[in-house]
């Protein structure tokens, strides 16, 4: 028998990633996650009467899918399922939960000597955060309350130099893991005389920060599932936000004239504002935020009540 020729020999078909099976792998999942929310009462049942407002995303989706299936970037597709998972992470920012916990637990932590700057951190997951920065009794680091089915909030604080530290967790009874219980409610403030430098993580949290009371030295969230809005003071040296992670939802609200820059990809990999009122400089201090992560929506306004700060060209999801 002779030797195949060349128009004879038959090639294994290249492998290559399924984009289409991806983005339908993406958006199941993703709305699967809503369904959680529901089951477990984070999220009310009527969060889909709302959801339904926004059908037209649903027809967007199906463009995307039609203009990119056969195209030569293919990976587009998953702009569809980013579409419809964004638009119902949106709805579900703010709405209440459909039963929360029933007893609330007062909680406080002492302020230590001499310090000058407090750190709060927390890594939640399925929960509530509502922090403020504002005047607290003499000699008080913490004050406020919490709310957990499982009824095991704790703060433990601690010192590392002239820093106070501020760390939130919630603590399962039986095994001593650290771990929020499902619908846990956090409601704290933290002085308004000192610097704070807050961190916030874990998955499917809501937050409300409003910071703007006193100093703010930095802020960064990280997670799946964040619905954040950060409420911040205009600042006497620029300072540096981050955001990081997947499918999070961060609005920044600024004082009037701030200016903010925000750094890191735009579309299609995230939804950002990109330059509102000039790039932060010694002479005109602001905020310098730090996009990491995909599928995330940032937002910058300026503060309720204040009017809405004009936006600069470029102003778009593009890479800066």
């Amino acid at each position: 028998m002779g030797h195949p020729t060349p128009s004879q020999q038959t090639h294994a078909p290249r492998s290559s990633a399924d984009w289409r099976r991806a983005a339908a792998g993406i958006e199941l999942a993703g709305i699967s996650v809503f369904l959680l929310l529901n089951s477990t009462g984070v999220l009310p049942w009527s969060f889909w009467l709302d959801a339904l407002r926004l059908w037209p995303v649903l027809i967007m989706s199906a463009g995307v899918r039609i203009a990119f299936e056969r195209s030569r970037m293919p990976w587009l597709l998953l702009l569809g399922p980013v579409l419809i998972l964004g638009a119902l992470a949106w709805v579900a920012r703010g709405m209440p939960p459909e039963e929360g916990p029933a007893k609330w637990t007062a909680l406080s932590a002492e302020r230590p000597d001499e310090i000058r700057a407090v750190r709060f951190e927390a890594t939640l997951p399925g929960a509530r955060i509502d922090l403020v920065t504002r005047p607290l009794a003499s000699g008080l680091l913490v004050e406020g309350r919490s709310a957990s089915r499982r009824e095991t909030a704790l703060i433990v604080t601690g010192r590392e130099g002239g820093t106070g530290r501020a760390v939130v967790r919630a603590v399962r009874v039986r095994d001593r893991a650290f771990l929020a219980g499902v619908s846990d409610r956090w409601d704290l403030a933290l002085p308004s005389d000192l610097p704070v430098a807050v961190t916030l993580g874990g998955a499917i949290v809501r937050g409300h920060l409003d910071l703007s009371a006193g100093p703010v030295e930095g802020a960064s969230a990280k997670g799946v599932f964040l619905g954040l809005d950060l409420r911040l003071p205009r600042p006497e040296r620029t300072v540096d936000i981050r955001v990081g992670g997947v499918f999070n939802v961060v609005s920044l609200f600024v004082p009037e004239g701030t200016p903010v820059r925000v750094r890191g990809a735009g579309l299609p990999f995230n939804v950002r504002d990109r330059t509102t009122n000039g790039t932060p400089s010694a002479e005109k201090p602001g905020y310098e935020v730090r996009l990491r992560g995909i599928f995330n929506v940032l937002t910058v306004a300026t503060s309720p009540g204040q009017p809405t700060p004009e936006a600069e060209p470029g102003r778009d999801g593009s890479i800066g």
